[in-house]
């Protein structure tokens, strides 16, 4: 199976299997890593998906570990929904995915830049944890390296469009934020990015709760007030932001009709941004909640050349990435055959006297720069093979033409049935990295460039 990506998203699966999802994964990478047959595993859980990376071992597929005993190890695990419910992408799919994600595109809010960030603490953690394999970490920072360029050289991203923009511009066509205030409840990555937006947006006073006991930390990072006294924080709030998405909500159905109570015919408008709902049920009159299923009927199309731009430059951060791990899987046999020349060199070398008319150290240097020399050629066209997928008739030549066999790993992205590597396509779209490029160079580049 070798590189796969499990995962249920917003647009597939909604919402609802999402925040079912989320709460299964805890503890899901080093559970999948004590298996023998997984080699590495990275779990990313954001407002829009959950997604599971994982490497098998070589010998997997001979070993009987496929997709449906991957999906049964994941019901072991608890983790049902991604079992039952997850689409799985591996091999050359599953690094598309990856860089798709990482670059926002498969995004709620296409471009939008939180889900890099997540997906940096998401290798970050797992990394601690020590489940990141080699392979999974490469693809993770190439994705995350790619998701940058996508940031700068197009507008996806240049309006600040995320999930936590168009929540905000939903509750601006209710109140004026300018000059409100607003309380946030939870003090994660999204109540950092919503303290940021609403300072953007002129709010002059906000008030931060956390039942966890961090509000205090968090309100001196972000230079804003802990909210203490939660029922009188909800009374006098204009708008409540919740986001702590534990699973348990937030705001509580009694915390609700008090504040109802409590604000005299003032309605209470909450900005619900957890995936799980961090409203509880049943919401009192009196109370109007934004959730995410509103945000994602109101979040706007983007421009289609800025997104043709952001597909092309994915498209070549894969094809890099491809070239890289091609390069360094043929690595060992280039290393061989140079081996096998110097060897040969110091055969020679060990048959002549010690004493003659031309020194010993005089005949090791020349025959060693001829040994170079024997190389170069060959070792350069391994990796004109690694570029344009030949990789694996460069190594069967190196076998016939001088005997060197040498064990190397399979192609994580397999580049075999590709004769040039600008035909590699994005399995989402379709489109050919040259296709992309001729229709859609970033900015500052030429479209012929």
């Amino acid at each position: 199976m070798g590189l796969c990506v499990l995962t249920v998203d917003h647009a597939e699966q909604g919402l609802g299997v999402v925040s079912e999802a989320a709460a299964q994964v805890d503890g899901l990478g080093l559970a999948l890593t004590d298996h023998p047959q997984i080699r590495g595993a990275l779990v990313l859980s954001t407002c829009n998906r959950v997604c599971l990376i994982v490497e098998t071992s070589p010998d997997s597929a001979a070993q009987g570990f496929d997709e449906t005993a991957l999906r049964a190890c994941l019901a072991d695990q608890g983790a049902t929904v991604l079992a039952d419910s997850a689409q799985i992408f591996c091999e050359n799919d599953a690094v598309w995915r990856v860089f798709r994600v990482a670059a926002g595109l498969e995004s709620m809010v296409v471009g939008e830049r939180e889900v890099a960030g997540q997906m940096k603490r998401a290798l970050n953690e797992a990394r601690k944890e020590q489940t990141v394999s080699y392979i999974i970490g490469h693809v993770v920072e190439e994705a995350l390296k790619t998701s940058r360029h996508v940031a700068t050289e197009t507008a996806l991203a240049a309006e600040g469009r995320t999930v936590v923009a168009v929540g905000l511009d939903l509750v601006s066509q209710q109140m004026d934020l300018d000059g409100a205030c607003v309380l946030v409840m939870g003090t994660g990555s999204y109540a950092g990015a919503s303290c940021a937006q609403l300072n953007s947006r002129g709010v002059t006073e906000i008030q931060v709760h956390s039942a966890s006991g961090r509000a205090a930390g968090f309100a001196r990072r972000h230079r804003v007030t802990e909210a203490v006294d939660l029922d009188a924080a909800l009374a006098q709030a204009d708008l409540v932001v919740t986001c702590r998405g534990s699973g348990v909500p937030a705001l509580s159905a009694p915390a609700a009709r008090r504040a109802v109570d409590a604000r005299a015919g003032r309605d209470l408008l909450v900005l619900d941004l957890a995936v799980s709902g961090d409203v509880e049920d049943p919401i009192p009159a009196g109370v109007e909640v934004i959730d995410l299923e509103t945000i994602r009927h109101a979040v706007p199309a983007s421009a289609e050349a800025e997104r043709a731009a952001a597909e092309h430059i994915v498209a070549v951060g894969v094809r890099h990435l491809a070239i890289d791990l091609e390069r360094r899987r043929m690595a060992p046999a280039v290393v061989a055959l140079r081996d096998v020349i110097s060897d040969l060199v110091t055969a020679e070398l060990e048959r002549l006297p010690q004493e003659g008319s031309v020194a010993v150290d005089e005949v090791a240097a020349s025959l060693r720069r001829l040994a170079a020399s024997m190389a170069h050629i060959p070792s350069a066209r391994a990796r004109m093979a690694s570029e344009k997928g030949l990789g694996d008739r460069w190594l069967n030549s190196l076998s016939d033409v001088l005997g060197i066999d040498v064990e190397i790993a399979a192609p994580v992205i397999d580049m075999s049935t590709f004769t040039n590597a600008d035909c590699m396509a994005c399995p989402v779209t379709g489109l050919r990295v040259e296709d992309l490029a001729a229709d859609a160079a970033p900015r500052g580049e030429e479209k012929n460039s």
